[in-house]
């Protein structure tokens, strides 16, 4: 499936949900197999930062105005395995989100 997107629409938000604890899940949903290309790296990439950009803005203070920056979670879920430099690029993501207060957690399967 090389060159087939997985990572759609970089400005919007696929899934956000809150969690009884008073957190936040931002989902990034991958659909299908995910290949390594520059192009899906960069879509990755773009997609996260978008993420961390909304939850830094004040419409994210508006929209959710009582959840800490530090108990949002953001997740990307692929329904397979994905490449292995997929999942190296989704490591150094981790500390790019933790400087931006929030978590970066990569879930595999449906």
């Amino acid at each position: 499936m090389k060159g087939k997107k997985m990572i759609y629409d970089v400005n919007t938000l696929d899934i956000v949900g809150e969690r009884k604890d008073g957190g936040l899940e931002l989902y990034i949903i991958s659909s299908g197999e995910m290949d390594d290309s520059p192009e899906s790296q960069s879509l990755l990439l773009d997609k996260v930062e978008n993420y961390l950009g909304y939850v830094s803005s004040s419409q994210f203070k508006e929209d959710f105005p009582n959840v800490a920056k530090d108990s949002i979670w953001i997740i990307l879920k692929f329904e397979e395995e994905p490449p292995q430099l997929i999942l190296e690029l989704c490591e150094k993501i981790v500390p790019w989100a933790e400087d931006n207060g929030v978590k970066f957690i990569t879930r595999i399967g449906k």
